[in-house]
């Protein structure tokens, strides 16, 4: 795996962390910092997950890794945000 693919997984998953932080309106018990790294975990997970599956690593894999990574990373801020509220 190329290094600079598991740092668009990461800054995706980040920006999209603190961008769900903002959609959501709700205060999460982790605060800004701490979606952006739930964001960023979430990201890379996702993305390593697709590049497992996906073939090759063609513009329509790395959009495709991409789009995972943005899912994961909602999916991981949102599931925080249920699990921690009082």
């Amino acid at each position: 795996m190329v290094l600079w693919v598991l740092l668009v997984w990461l800054v995706v998953g980040v920006i999209t962390g603190f961008l769900t932080r903002k959609i959501s309106k709700r205060v999460s018990a982790f605060g800004m910092i701490g979606d952006g790294i739930l964001g960023g975990a979430g990201g890379v997970i996702g993305g390593y997950l697709v590049a497992l599956t996906a073939s090759g690593s063609t513009l329509g894999g790395l959009i495709l890794t991409i789009a995972a990574a943005i899912a994961c990373a909602i999916l991981a801020v949102w599931t925080t945000k249920f699990i921690t509220r009082p």
